[in-house]
């Protein structure tokens, strides 16, 4: 029977309590190992990053672009050239404790030290533009930097400016949210930037970002976006919950790339997260009381209802995101597709029992927030192993060729 390892627990004798002391101290001399050497990491990718950065400040003071075109301009540019730049995906961090637990994290730094992310760029961005002595492009930089950096452009500008209210709205499944904020432009139309969302993994993840000129022009390619069905019906209002727009909108501390970003998401991957600090800035400091999902009150119930297998209903919870509880109970077809992958891959042959009770837990979810059957029968699938709810049940080699959109 497998069992979450979240929830397992063992009595020691000293000798093995000895001996996990000593493991653990391993274990932080490697992970002092690794920080050192992912500093180290950093520090060599920004020098890598420079001469590209000069170079894109250099080709901007070409541009008789000025102001907001400039800025855009800017963007258009960083979608490619990041792109390039992050081709060699970085390793992670299981791999990076490996590697210094046996002593090869020389090794694998120096195989990925051709990788220069975003967060590289930025920094070694921020100094080429502090000496180009051209007050315009120097603009356009800091106005899509984020606050860290802003200052080593050696430019004091002010930021965005908020032209009118934030609007929001999640679609039907209540796991993809799309929000819309106005910016003030001198001597032109408000643009109003959009933020696309994913909240169906770990970290909600912006998926598209961008300006349009009109609200409504944003929430119809946000709608083409999410498809008919989950999106179908939503409409703009309000953003009156500060905490969980806060929760949504990407944050500066996550400004590291989660690696296989397009260009598109490239072009727009400061810009959004600078934009999103001018909107979280803005938010009330006041909490606002909202009605949550009572997560202990639901994962009693849960357990409550596998006496015989608490380990599988254990590890079905470990394995939703549960971070944010208002996104909690969200069960999109990403979601399930999502935890049933996490699921797989960390108890590989003894995943089948826990598996066998994720169609449950959806069902659960699906009645604790009131999920219209249409959406349980597109989610369910997920959770039964197929991987399309428009192919036929039976049809599993079609299920397993088909993806998630």
């Amino acid at each position: 029977m497998p069992v979450s390892r979240k929830r397992k627990k063992s009595q020691k004798s000293a000798a093995a309590a000895r001996a996990s002391r000593r493991r653990d101290h391993a274990r932080r001399v490697s992970l002092s190992n690794m920080v050192s050497g992912w500093t180290a990491a950093f520090t060599r990718r920004v020098e890598a990053a420079r001469p590209h950065a000069r170079a894109l400040a250099e080709s901007l003071r070409e541009s008789p672009a000025t102001g907001t075109a400039l800025e855009d301009e800017l963007c258009l540019r960083l979608g490619p050239l990041l792109t390039e730049l992050a081709d060699r995906t970085p390793p992670d961090t299981a791999e990076l404790l490996a590697a210094a637990e046996s002593g090869r994290l020389d090794e694998l730094l120096a195989k990925s030290d051709d990788y220069i992310g975003p967060e590289h760029f930025a920094e070694a961005l921020a100094d080429a533009v502090a000496d180009t002595g051209a007050d315009r492009v120097r603009a356009a930089v800091t106005a899509i930097l984020p606050s860290p950096l802003r200052e080593r452009t050696g430019l004091a500008a002010p930021g965005p400016a908020l032209g009118g209210p934030v609007l929001w709205t999640p679609d039907r499944y209540g796991t993809r949210f799309a929000v819309v904020a106005p910016f003030a432009v001198p001597d032109a139309p408000v643009r109003w930037y959009l933020w696309d969302v994913d909240t169906c993994t770990v970290t909600p993840l912006p998926v598209h970002a961008g300006f349009y000129a009109s609200p409504e022009e944003a929430l119809a390619a946000w709608q083409v976006g999410v498809g008919p069905v989950a999106a179908g019906g939503t409409s703009w209002r309000a953003a009156d919950d500060p905490e969980l727009l806060e929760n949504v909108l990407p944050a500066l501390s996550g400004l590291t790339a989660l690696g296989g970003e397009s260009a598109e998401q490239h072009a727009e991957y400061l810009r959004c997260r600078r934009l999103a600090e001018t909107v979280v800035a803005s938010l009330p400091r006041h909490p606002v009381p909202r009605d949550r999902a009572n997560l202990p009150e639901l994962a009693a119930e849960w357990m409550s209802r596998w006496p015989d297998a608490q380990d599988e209903a254990g590890a079905v919870l470990d394995a939703w995101p549960l971070d944010v509880p208002a996104l909690a109970l969200g069960c999109s077809p990403h979601r399930v597709a999502y935890v049933a992958q996490q699921i797989r891959e960390e108890y590989g042959d003894e995943a089948g029992p826990i598996l066998a009770l994720l169609p449950g837990w959806v069902d659960l979810l699906a009645t604790r927030n009131g999920l219209a059957p249409e959406l349980v029968a597109r989610a369910r699938p997920y959770a039964e192993g197929l991987t399309d709810p428009d192919v036929a049940p039976g049809d599993r080699d079609a299920h397993q060729a088909r993806v998630i959109e």
